[in-house]
């Protein structure tokens, strides 16, 4: 049964604590621990319908006993999310814990003058695949490409053996130390040792500049749909921070900081979202697997009879080693008295993966012969979702199927399994270097505080479709005259930029008693090595444009061509990323009503290319503990690239938060 708005008021009425007054919660008389909580019921429900693009819109995408569904679509009044979300505090002070420590000799150089404790958990589930169960558990169910991580990918990927993502235990349940760590201070000197988070750059609504953290993904672009601190993903990390100066000429508090993930204990980088509309906060990208069965098709074989060849989206992890450790070091003080700057130097992941089609296993050029010594990559005997199974049955005489490539048989279960080879494609991130500087002062003559920053990307993963996607790279050597494509990933840097201006301000005809909030900044990108021989794009294909075109390429042989397997990715059906883009201007505004209670806000992001989003938002107060929200995201654009990458997908958001503090 498809969800509908009729569930709203079961969503909200379902948390039991709402009404009940609450408070802060101390474990002892002298108040050293603290106990506090944040938790909230979200009910998302969509205002848009799914374009005409949308996966469940093009053939075999949506598809029930061989017939066209639409139940895998959407529409305007779809329930698309009922998030329970709880994040518990605990904070202990225990400085007055530690004056024995005068009474040990060495130990009394050491005795803190402040010493912490902290920590927080993060969780939430979701009700999206079960009572909801709605189009996206329908999509789920059915996806059929393989969807998972690994930080072998040569070893397991190529074998139906790495970690399979499973939507469920990404986007209904989570769990999750987000704060672990202890804090010392000692004179001039600060140490932090934990899981913590640490913030350089800015971030005024959505993701740009502060990348030191990862940042969620899974909730489409952090900062709409999902609070950024929520989304931020914390790293175990040791940072110092000491004071050089108070004084000193045209200098004041003057601070260094610096920080180091060693990569041995943390490489944590964002999970990745699964396409095929599982979730409704992700990219309109089809079942990947589609891209196997056309190549399958070009061959001359029916996908339905043949399977050999599988798809496999896989998120390379970055691995365990010192050569992935993150690190930074800052300088921030105050110049001549109104000047707050600083400048930084970091190692860091980037959010974003980068898409690269491995040259793969070449199924076609040993056809049948999968005993041939040449094969380097075994067939592996899988299940229509690319998982491994032991027995593969055949359809007529129900007894196991020979080992013959793309063999089609049934599991017991009565799943169809063949024998295949993985068609990989590898989600990837590497570590790029960063280098910073801001700036920040209050200016009279406009009345109101100026923010500067600039951040030079160095070495950072880009997309050049025929670079990155070459499809030449699964065709057989057989129909390529003996040569061989190797798909790769072009680096570039980026500058990234923003100049912002903040400032209260009254206009007494619509607030008489509170002044307004304004946040506003104009947001620049440059990419520094883009030329008309390297076209960077995007990897969000323009609506209605295949990722692959036919082409008549000398190194073809008259088979490839006449069956259309001599193929690029043009890169005119990818959305473009020019020099100067992702250009937009971000203004936040917000006042009080009934003193405090009544909170409206308002978020409106606008590029110049046509992209835009939109975000009013009104908070009320209904006691200390407990806050009533209401959320509208609307996204729009000529494009779908950047923000428009979530077109389409615009939704209110209602939420019951209780907090105790």
């Amino acid at each position: 049964m498809r969800s509908s708005a009729r569930w709203l008021v079961l969503g909200l009425a379902a948390v039991p604590w709402a009404g009940s007054p609450s408070h802060a919660y101390f474990l002892d008389q002298g108040r050293h621990f603290d106990l506090r909580l944040r938790a909230y019921s979200q009910l998302g429900i969509m205002t848009d319908s799914s374009e005409k693009d949308w996966p469940g819109n093009g053939p075999n995408t949506c598809v029930v006993n061989g017939k066209e569904s639409n139940k895998c679509k959407y529409s305007a009044g779809d329930l698309a999310q009922h998030r329970n979300f709880y994040y518990p505090e605990f904070d202990a002070k225990l400085t007055d814990y530690t004056p024995w420590m005068h009474e040990v000799p060495g130990l009394s150089l050491v005795t803190p003058d402040d010493f912490r404790f902290r920590f927080a958990w993060w969780g939430f589930y979701d009700g999206l695949y079960d009572y909801l169960n709605g189009p996206w558990n329908f999509n789920r169910r059915n996806l059929k490409a393989r969807e998972s991580e690994s930080d072998n990918i040569n070893k397991e990927s190529f074998t139906f053996n790495d970690q399979n993502k499973n939507a469920r235990h990404i986007y209904a349940r989570r769990d999750r130390i987000n704060e672990l760590y202890l804090d010392y201070k000692k004179g001039p000197l600060f140490l932090r040792a934990g899981r913590q988070s640490i913030s350089w750059g800015e971030s005024d609504d959505i993701v740009f500049m502060d990348r030191l953290n990862a940042f969620d993904l899974t909730l489409g672009a952090p900062g709409l749909y999902q609070d950024l601190d929520e989304a931020r993903i914390p790293f175990w990390a040791l940072r110092a921070t000491y004071k050089v100066l108070d004084n000193w000429k045209g200098l004041s508090s003057v601070f260094g900081d610096a920080f180091v993930v060693p990569g041995v204990v943390d490489t944590t980088v964002p999970i990745d979202p699964i396409v095929g509309g599982v979730s409704p906060f992700n990219p309109d990208v089809p079942d990947p697997q589609l891209t196997a069965n056309d190549l399958i098709k070009r061959n001359g074989f029916d996908p339905k009879n043949f399977q050999g060849l599988h798809l496999v989206v896989v998120s390379r992890q970055p691995a365990q080693t010192w050569a992935n450790t993150r690190w930074g070091a800052r300088l921030t003080g105050v110049v001549a008295r109104d000047y707050t700057v600083q400048a930084w130097f970091a190692r860091e992941f980037p959010v974003a993966p980068t898409p690269l089609l491995t040259g793969g296993p070449g199924g076609f050029d040993e056809g049948f012969k999968d005993t041939s010594p040449l094969k380097s990559i075994p067939l592996t005997l899988i299940d229509d979702r690319g998982f491994r199974t032991p027995i593969c049955l055949n359809n007529l005489t129900n007894k196991p199927i020979l080992k013959r490539f793309g063999a089609v048989g049934h599991t017991p279960a009565g799943r169809t399994c063949s024998y295949a080879e993985p068609i990989v494609t590898i989600l990837d991130r590497q570590l790029e270097s960063v280098i910073g500087l801001s700036s920040t002062w209050y200016s009279p003559r406009v009345n109101g505080i100026i923010r500067t920053e600039a951040e030079y990307f160095h070495d950072e993963e880009a997309v050049i479709p025929n670079q990155n996607l070459n499809p030449l790279a699964q065709v057989p050597r057989s129909i390529l005259n003996g040569h061989f494509f190797t798909n790769t990933i072009p680096r570039t840097d980026y500058v990234r930029w923003l100049i912002g201006y903040d400032r209260f301000f009254f206009f007494r005809p619509v607030n008489p008693s509170n002044s307004f909030i304004v946040v506003a900044a104009i947001h620049g990108e440059t990419n520094v090595f883009e030329r008309r021989e390297r076209d960077f794009r995007t990897a969000q294909q323009k609506p209605g444009k295949p990722a692959t075109a036919p082409t008549t390429l000398p190194v073809c042989s008259p088979v490839a061509l006449a069956s259309k397997q001599c193929r690029i990715a043009p890169a005119k059906n990818f959305e473009d990323l020019k020099a100067f883009d992702n250009d937009y201007l971000s203004v936040a505004l917000q006042t009080d009503y009934l003193h405090g209670r009544l909170e409206p806000r308002i978020v409106v992001l606008l590029w110049g290319s046509g992209i835009y989003g939109f975000q009013p938002l009104v908070t009320y107060r209904l006691t200390d503990n407990v806050l009533l929200t209401g959320t509208w995201v609307a996204i729009e654009g000529s494009r779908r690239a950047i923000l428009g990458t979530f077109r389409g997908h615009d939704m209110v958001q209602l939420r019951l938060t209780f907090q105790l503090n």
